[in-house]
């Protein structure tokens, strides 16, 4: 059985381990890392059924300033989503509150609209079996072998985003 989500204290290391106890200037320390790492290399394809990593550029819903949040963009059926097992993550609150965002290192303009059940489940389905990261894997309350009947009775507590074109 999964646990249902990290704790708010738990990250990953540059090896994908989890990392405990680890405070707001670490966290922000290593998503910057990743976002340098994403940003120095060509854009990964878009595998259908999987996910590449993207800078995702959200407006801060308090401070109006441009964030940016290394994410797996997942495409299923020639369709782009962001997932979050939880709806109170900083960047998926922002994109409630504004949901232009940008795709780097491309410069994909787009807008997240919650995506509806239908589109929502396969999503996540599909982000849960391309997923190789234990610890992300674990901050689900759901598994990639669960079905899609499982997956919609969480669809309360996870957020699913599809990207439409601007």
């Amino acid at each position: 059985m999964l646990r249902p989500y990290l704790s708010v204290n738990e990250t990953l290391d540059e090896r994908g381990s989890i990392v405990r106890d680890m405070n707001a200037p670490d966290l922000v320390a290593m998503n910057a890392g990743m976002v340098d790492r994403i940003l120095a290399g060509p854009a990964q394809p878009y595998p259908d059924g999987g996910y590449a990593l993207r800078v995702v550029r959200t407006t801060g819903r308090r401070t109006g300033t441009q964030r940016a949040t290394p994410l797996g963009v997942v495409r299923v059926d020639d369709l782009l989503y962001l997932v979050t097992p939880d709806r109170s993550r900083a960047w998926a609150r922002n994109i409630d509150a504004d949901a232009a965002v940008v795709l780097d290192p491309d410069g994909d303009a787009r807008t997240a609209v919650p995506a509806p059940p239908e589109q929502a489940v396969p999503a996540i389905a599909a982000y849960l079996r391309a997923m190789q990261v234990p610890w992300a894997l674990k901050a689900f309350p759901v598994g990639p072998d669960d079905g899609p009947e499982t997956i919609a009775e969480h669809l309360d507590t996870i957020a699913v985003y599809r990207l439409d074109p601007r």
